[in-house]
């Protein structure tokens, strides 16, 4: 399963690099990176969860659970199957 995580802003601190380190942490063995990208302050990532051996919400309640308590803009949104969701509904 692919989600893509558009974000309008990084938080302060925080740069793509670093969040491609925390989000590869926070999945561990549970999904990986498929790319990611940056065009002023907004940008992207995509990342393929494992959904064979491990129900995927588990993932996407993790990466949510990232964005969130990393400070991420409310505006934030997760694209999942084709629905488009914000971090904080």
């Amino acid at each position: 399963m692919i989600i893509r995580v558009e974000f309008p802003a990084l938080p302060a601190g925080r740069d793509l690099n670093k969040m491609r380190q925390e989000l590869d942490a926070v999945l561990e063995d549970d999904g990986w990176l498929l790319g990611s990208g940056q065009t002023g302050a907004g940008g992207y990532v995509e990342l393929e969860l494992e959904d064979e051996k491990l129900n995927p919400k588990y993932g996407i309640m993790a990466v949510k659970n990232y964005l969130q308590k990393a400070g991420f803009a409310p505006e934030t949104t997760m694209e999942i199957a084709g629905a488009v969701i914000g971090i904080f509904e």
